[in-house]
């Protein structure tokens, strides 16, 4: 499952899945030194007894791809407005 590093809360970060399921809080240690909000993880879930352990790995260009992504949709639909006008 992918997440979006949405806020920093103390020592703990806040990230927003892509399904739309409850945030995950995850304490700051867990996280690369280098991450900054808006960077997408690939959130890997594993069970060892009746522990939970997460994974997170930085996508490293995933933010950029969606960056570009919406700034197209942002374009696309600033033409449309001014072609219907």
């Amino acid at each position: 499952m992918k997440a979006v590093l949405e806020e920093f809360e103390g020592e703990v970060a806040r990230l927003v899945p892509d399904d739309g399921s409850d945030p995950i809080h995850v304490n700051l240690q867990y996280l690369p030194d280098e991450c900054t909000l808006g960077d997408v993880f690939e959130v890997v879930y594993q069970k060892k007894d009746t522990l939970r352990i997460q994974e997170l790995i930085l996508l490293s260009n995933e933010k950029e791809q969606r960056m570009e992504r919406m700034k197209a949709k942002r374009e696309a639909l600033l033409k449309r407005t001014k072609e219907q006008q």
